[in-house]
């Protein structure tokens, strides 16, 4: 596969009408509750070069539980493809459902044909999916993007655009307000019309996806894996339909690291996995590994902080006590970046404003909504030990 396949440019114009637009909401006073932060955080940011780590400099830290008598050894994969389809938004239905723009940053989907901010249950069922077998499930997770000294010498224009068109604002502002002393309230319906205008346009990515502070070249994963395992100490139950669970969290700075988890490695080490960026050798590609919670609390599909329902098994792989296992998702993303990208420091993966494109706060969120007799084929597949590609 060709290194810059797969890859989506942004243009240089979107980034300025973007700008523009940015500072018109700056100037005409305009808050809309879906952003936050000042343009400042908004701005797209270079990622710290400390966060780039060289794996080979790294010593082995995955520590798998042995297998019990009763463990459950299988496997079952589902081929959804790798978002071929370009479905991107920058919504989270889980999180924050019916909110527009509620992750302030884009997500790549495969599985269901439907989510976004305004999905739930009833949406989901029958909307079509990329999965082979027809599993209905949703899965996403935040792009992963090239962000070189070309993109930074655009932002660099883009903020210069924004300058001399704020100054240009300003003085058109006052010839026109000196000549409309008379028509105030004309005026005052213009700006209404146009701040609802500006936030519709708010709500969603440009054409490019582009959003403030993620920006650069998307990645498409040259392999996207998405595998469910068993329990090392026991077999599994059913997921109930329409189960929510999430990886990691996309707010560490402001959360602390308790939900967070190192998610980073290359191709050929994973054994060993890191919080950073990591920097692979040649012949080794970047690889993001989220493996979900699976120890259920009875069949409940949610919680209010959309974890407590659902935890992670204990170092010897055991659920504890009140909990069931359930199948473990692990889904693993790889990205044929050019190593001189990665020693540059110019990969990225998209974030909240205020994570400055933190690794650590790397995420993946999954909703079931397989169908009872996939489900049953996985559950057997994983219980009698069976290796199942679907």
């Amino acid at each position: 596969m060709a290194r810059n396949q797969g890859r989506h440019r942004i243009a240089r114009r979107t980034k300025i009408a973007t700008a523009l637009f940015g500072l018109s909401i700056a100037v005409g006073g305009l808050v809309v509750s879906t952003t936050t932060g000042d343009s400042d955080s908004a701005a797209a940011d270079e990622v710290d070069k400390s966060q780039f780590v060289d794996i080979t400099q790294v010593r082995p830290n995955v520590d798998k539980p042995e297998p019990g008598r009763n463990a459950s050894t299988g496997s079952f994969t589902v081929d959804c493809g790798k978002n071929e389809n370009g479905h991107f938004n920058p919504d989270n239905f889980i999180a924050q459902p019916g909110v527009r723009n509620g992750a302030q940053h884009l997500h790549d989907y495969v599985g269901n044909l439907s989510t976004n901010a305004d999905s739930d249950n009833d949406s989901l069922l029958g909307a079509g999916t990329t999965c082979e077998n027809g599993d209905e499930s949703t899965y996403f997770w935040p792009v992963v993007r090239i962000d070189t000294a070309e993109e930074a010498e655009g932002r660099q224009n883009q903020n210069q655009d924004q300058q001399q068109s704020g100054r240009d604002q300003n003085r058109d502002g006052d010839r026109n307000r000196q000549r409309n002393q008379d028509n105030d309230q004309q005026n005052q319906q213009n700006n209404q019309n146009q701040d609802q205008q500006n936030q519709a346009q708010l709500e969603e990515p440009n054409a490019d996806n582009e959003l403030a502070g993620n920006d650069g070249e998307i990645q498409r994963p040259a392999v996207v894996d998405i595998t469910f395992k068993g329990n090392a100490q026991e077999k599994v139950q059913e997921m109930p339909k329409f189960l929510r669970i999430l990886y990691g969290d996309a707010k560490v700075t402001t959360n602390g690291p308790a939900n967070a988890r190192e998610s980073w490695t290359c191709t050929g080490f994973e054994n060993r996995v890191i919080k950073q960026y990591p920097i692979c050798p040649e012949g080794s590609d970047v690889k993001r590994v989220h493996t979900f919670p699976s120890c259920l609390d009875g069949n409940n599909i949610d919680s209010e902080n959309h974890r407590d329902h659902i935890k992670y098994p204990d170092e010897n792989g055991e659920c504890a006590n009140g909990l069931t296992a359930v199948p473990e998702l692990t889904i693993s993303l790889t990205y044929e970046i050019p190593r001189q990208i990665q020693v540059n420091g110019q990969y990225k993966v998209d974030s909240f404003p205020e994570e400055d494109h933190n690794p650590f706060s790397d995420h993946d969120d999954f909703a079931n909504v397989m169908s009872d007799q996939i489900m049953d084929r996985l559950v057997d597949c994983v219980n009698e030990g069976r290796k199942c590609r679907e």
